[in-house]
């Protein structure tokens, strides 16, 4: 361990204290999905308190709020982002948590709270990386931005599809490069999420008066061949492999018809679900949908059937299995906690994949908490991994960036 490496850690462990007391403050904020203006002026605040003032607050409304804080090189060089977001889901029933969602209890050990999980752990404790390097004054090259985005959760158009779009995220050097912080267990490191996309199919039918049905056509029993075509079709594309993840699928997730127990419905609306692996294109899957519409449509002229995407598409994508931010979170990983990082493949979506996606760079996913417990009433964090990851974020910074890190 070099001089850095045992200032960094040192420095995290002289103020552990005060950093899981302001975590707790930071999940005690109920940053519901449309209201996360509360926790991102917390945030704000509390790093200015602290010393850390190169922070800002962006977004298309006032109550639509992104955090960005930053650390400026002293030489030119590439730029490392980091990606979390603010908003949790809801808690839904309180009388079943042990402790209260948004108590920020802390027992044996644990933090536990809504979003202890998913993702303030992962999201704040970048940024509490950033205090430390501030505070430390460690020379680097190129720069850090580090995202706290709202509407994750919900479709991303106002977080992190905002930054792409108005320029806050983008791609300026081949070797600009970020981490996802969405929880990995802090040891396996996402290298290929599978994409997410939805559409709705609407059948259309012929109302009429149910006591003369054949007067009419019935939606409902169109949209039954419709079903039966897509679980058919989910069998076929289970052959497509892929060495990271689980093959694709498609879902019909929900079904909406019928106005009335007196009528013939003359209307069903499906959506449907695909999950896509990094080799399917958006375009491929269109056709394939395509042609299941034709062959019913051949098969029966009376089915009548159009679709339409949701807007809430997310890319299926793949990182490099050896690039510079897998090689300085292995070696944070194994400095910090002595274990060795697994690389394996996700088949959620993260917001990584709209970065990966639209700028080409590198943003494989690593971060604190066990999935497992993502949105269930007993979220919690472990304090011990919450102060290591700040730790292993804020080596990798200086691993990849350090103007004094020599690489061994």
């Amino acid at each position: 361990m070099d001089a850095t490496e045992k200032r960094i850690m040192d420095q995290v462990d002289s103020q552990r204290d005060d950093l899981i007391e302001f975590y707790r403050e930071l999940v005690r904020c109920e940053s519901l999905t449309g209201h996360e203006l509360g926790v991102a002026n917390a945030l704000v605040d509390g790093l200015a308190k602290r010393g850390y003032t190169d922070v800002e607050i962006v977004g298309p409304a006032p109550d639509r709020p992104n955090v960005l804080g930053y650390l400026r090189g002293v030489e030119e060089g590439p730029t490392y982002y980091f990606n979390g977001h603010l908003d949790v889901i809801t808690p839904g029933d309180v009388s079943e948590w042990e402790h209260a969602p948004f108590s920020a209890d802390y027992e044996d050990g644990k933090i536990y709270g809504r979003g202890t999980v998913d993702m303030k752990s992962g999201t704040f404790s970048s940024f509490f990386a950033g205090l430390i390097l501030n505070q430390l004054g460690i020379p680097l090259r190129g720069k850090v931005v580090f995202t706290g985005v709202c509407d994750e959760l919900k479709s991303g158009n106002d977080g992190v599809l905002w930054l792409l779009k108005e320029g806050y995220i983008k791609k300026e050097r081949d070797d600009d490069f970020g981490i996802n912080c969405e929880p990995t267990d802090m040891t396996e490191m996402c290298m290929s999420t599978k994409g997410i996309y939805r559409a709705k199919f609407t059948v259309q039918g012929k109302g009429a008066y149910n006591a003369r049905p054949y007067l009419g056509i019935n939606a409902i029993d169109k949209a039954a061949d419709l079903i039966k075509a897509i679980n058919d079709y989910d069998k076929r594309i289970k052959v497509r492999t892929h060495p990271l993840l689980a093959p694709p699928t498609v879902c019909v997730a929900m079904i909406e018809g019928g106005e009335a127990t007196n009528t013939v419905p003359d209307r069903c609306v499906l959506t449907v679900t695909r999950r896509m692996l990094p080799s399917e294109t958006l375009e491929q899957v269109k056709a394939e949908y395509d042609e299941i519409l034709a062959d019913l449509k051949a098969k029966d002229p009376e089915f009548s059937c159009t679709y339409e995407q949701c807007t809430n598409f997310r890319p299926p994508v793949d990182n490099p299995m050896d690039s510079l931010i897998v090689r300085v979170i292995r070696k944070a990983l194994k400095t910090v906690t002595g274990r060795e990082m697994i690389q394996n493949g996700s088949e959620g979506g993260t917001d990584a994949s709209h970065v990966v996606y639209q700028t080409g760079m590198t943003m494989p996913n690593l971060g604190p908490g066990d999935y497992r417990l993502l949105g269930t009433n007993e979220e919690y964090i472990k304090a011990d991994d919450f102060i290591d990851i700040i730790k292993i974020y804020a080596l990798s910074i200086y691993y990849a960036l350090g103007l004094d890190y020599e690489a061994g």
